[in-house]
């Protein structure tokens, strides 16, 4: 999946003349994020894209939105950072935007069928997204921004 990643980077900025330094692509455990990421990254954005839901309850603290993750975010994620979400999952979605009104974000922008959405965000559809929607599964997506302090 990161081979992916990276050559979908690669396709979208090819006309750029400068080097892409503003994106990392890891596979590293979440809940030991903070062993790469501090408070001397200050990154603008976080993008979450259908990730696993975890739907069975005993595992919701798994979720890369459960409240205890957001709280790892906000120590690398500048003030008033932005985080973009989209899953085809309707109870992730609605657990997600608690989880981020409890760790203290502002939910700024909220579509529960994104494909319909005009002007939601500059959106580069996932092979994900594309097949969910394809099955007639609507997307769905929020913008949250932590709080000032």
């Amino acid at each position: 999946m990161l081979g992916l990643a990276k050559r979908k980077i690669e396709e979208v900025y090819q006309n750029e003349k400068k080097e892409i330094d503003n994106v990392i692509l890891t596979r590293f455990d979440i809940e030991r994020i903070l062993l790469i990421l501090n408070e001397n990254d200050q990154v603008d954005g976080i993008y979450i894209n259908f990730c696993n839901p975890w739907p069975r309850g005993k595992h919701h603290k798994k979720r890369l939105t459960y409240t205890r993750q957001l709280e790892h975010y906000k120590q690398f994620l500048k003030p008033e950072g932005t985080i973009y979400f989209k899953t085809d999952d309707d109870n992730l979605f609605e657990d997600s935007i608690h989880y981020f009104e409890e760790a203290g974000f502002q939910i700024e922008k909220i579509t529960r069928d994104l494909k319909n959405e005009q002007d939601f965000w500059e959106n580069i559809e996932t092979e994900h997204e594309k097949m969910f929607s394809e099955q007639g599964i609507k997307i769905k997506a929020c913008i949250a921004k932590q709080k000032k302090q």
